[in-house]
């Protein structure tokens, strides 16, 4: 768990969500990256993301060094559905395994 900078008790909420096009050498569009920052609109203070490894890859997220923006690979048109979906849940501080 993090703890906030600022006093503000984030309510309000900004996104910024820019798309790059990744290029070969020949300037054909091989690749295309979402990029995501978060901030809250009262204060300005950023939100970093948590889990994604910090760098840049083609295949997975990944975030830059302070985790305030977040690098996702996207393409264009409808995905194939996966075989299976996983979800994940914290357990509450205290509670038994």
């Amino acid at each position: 768990m993090t703890t906030p900078r600022q006093s503000c008790a984030p309510e309000r909420f900004s996104a910024h969500v820019g798309v790059q096009r990744l290029t070969d050498d020949g300037g054909r569009v091989r690749n295309f990256i979402a990029e995501v920052q978060v901030s809250c609109t009262d204060c300005g203070e950023p939100f970093h993301f948590l889990c994604p490894d910090t760098g840049f890859s083609f295949t997975r997220p990944t975030v830059n060094v302070g985790a305030t923006m977040l690098h996702a690979p996207i393409a264009p048109g409808e995905a194939v559905l996966p075989d299976r979906i996983r979800f994940e849940v914290q357990r509450p501080v205290g509670s038994g395994s």
